[in-house]
């Protein structure tokens, strides 16, 4: 990656309260290991930060990590969500209690001016889960408050996430108008680019990117958003170099044979999957590997075990409470890396489902992140959030262009 020095501008109506930055930034420090780390230190200048539909931070923390790489901190202009269990997780974390529901907040109560602008808004509107009404689900027309608050904060940069669906949601394909390449998109998609067009003082892309090309142990495929302001010029290129490959063994936590045993699945589950496993090798797709057959679980929903030397695939908030891992024997260890043929030891290891500090890990949290004390909320909490590795990764290219 090219990083040139970033200095910051003296006389723009949009200089953060920051002083010139005359460090070289080559790449992100981060970007092979699979989560984040906390940045460290104290910073005698931020960056402001409007967090819309914050959920537990996903966004604060990839930014937060991204500008401490530039020597800056972030602060909160704004974060707002609706969910009080993710409100209370995001205080105990940052030490800022975001405003409740968006509908509600008074803009002309808060200082006119924000550097970075970020929404991971309501997927249900184009997600494969739900009803798919796009733009006419009154969830969908959230895009309109996202847009009042850009035109009111003016930041140097927005970053929105949402699901692949919202790209195909509608159907009567089109060009896009927006995406690098020659890609077909559908009405919602349509109608969402025309709206971004009218924020005349931006540049806005959109692209499609998978968590696992970031270094995630995760296949997390969502739509990114950037918009950045005319005057700091032409977008810089999200075309990312892909990061180290990890799998599910990396951010594996050492626990306690206690915490084990709360993990385990029912013995007719475990059973069921160490039967099938002896069938046939784990197949192989995206770098996920799937051992045994699916099975049921909980509330009617379908389970399916993965191998720890591999990849897992996308979190939701069920999902990320009964993802199975399986984990090789201790003399398989070695043997059960990338395509392998099974040997006697295979089907004979552990099998677990994964921990909440785990799932955390998967979404690209620090250690140092408090999950909610519940764990049922936690899996939940994770399963909704945006993959900060990701966002780290983003955000550093967009203040490599608009710092500079």
């Amino acid at each position: 990656m090219d990083y040139s020095a970033c200095v910051m501008p003296r006389t723009n109506r949009h200089e953060p309260h920051v002083e010139p930055i005359n460090t070289l930034i080559r790449t992100p420090a981060l970007i092979n290991k699979p989560f984040i780390s906390t940045p460290r230190g104290s910073f005698n200048s931020h960056l402001s930060h409007v967090d819309l539909f914050a959920g537990i931070g996903g966004f604060h923390i990839g930014i937060a990590a991204a500008a401490a790489e530039f020597g800056l901190g972030v602060s909160h202009a704004l974060a707002s969500e609706i969910d009080p269990h993710c409100r209370a997780t995001y205080e105990r974390n940052y030490g800022h209690l975001p405003e409740g529901d968006i509908l509600d907040i008074n803009l002309h109560k808060l200082p006119k001016r924000a550097d970075l602008l970020t929404a991971g808004f309501p997927c249900q509107p184009f997600s494969n889960s739900g009803r798919k009404l796009g733009l006419s689900d009154p969830r969908g027309q959230f895009f309109d408050v996202i847009r009042k608050m850009i035109l009111y904060f003016t930041p140097r940069a927005f970053i929105l996430e949402n699901v692949p669906g919202m790209t195909t949601n509608g159907g009567s394909p089109e060009r896009s108008i927006l995406s690098p390449g020659d890609r077909l998109v559908g009405a919602s998609m349509q109608r969402l680019e025309r709206e971004l067009v009218k924020l005349d003082d931006y540049e806005v892309t959109w692209f499609l990117t998978d968590s696992s090309w970031f270094g995630s142990p995760q296949v997390r495929r969502r739509v990114y958003i950037v918009g950045q302001r005319k005057e700091f010029g032409p977008l810089p290129s999200f075309d990312f170099q892909q990061a180290k490959s990890h799998s599910f063994w990396d951010v594996r936590k050492d626990m306690t044979e206690r915490d084990f045993q709360e993990l385990l699945l029912t013995e007719t589950q475990t059973e069921n999957i160490r039967r099938t496993m002896k069938k046939r090798p784990p197949s192989n797709h995206l770098g996920m590997r799937r051992v045994g057959q699916a099975y049921l679980c909980e509330g009617g929903n379908v389970g399916q075990a993965y191998h720890a030397r591999g990849k897992v695939p996308t979190l939701t908030k069920i999902w990320a409470r009964f993802l199975p891992v399986y984990f090789p024997h201790g003399n398989a260890v070695n043997h059960e890396i990338g395509d392998f043929e099974p040997n006697g030891w295979y089907g004979k290891g552990k099998i677990r489902r994964a921990s909440v500090r785990e799932v955390m890990r998967l979404q690209g949290f620090p250690d140092s992140f408090k999950p909610h004390p519940r764990a049922a909320l936690a899996y939940e909490h994770a399963g909704n959030a945006v993959n900060a590795k990701v966002i780290y990764a983003i955000a550093h290219r967009v203040f490599n262009s608009v710092l500079a």
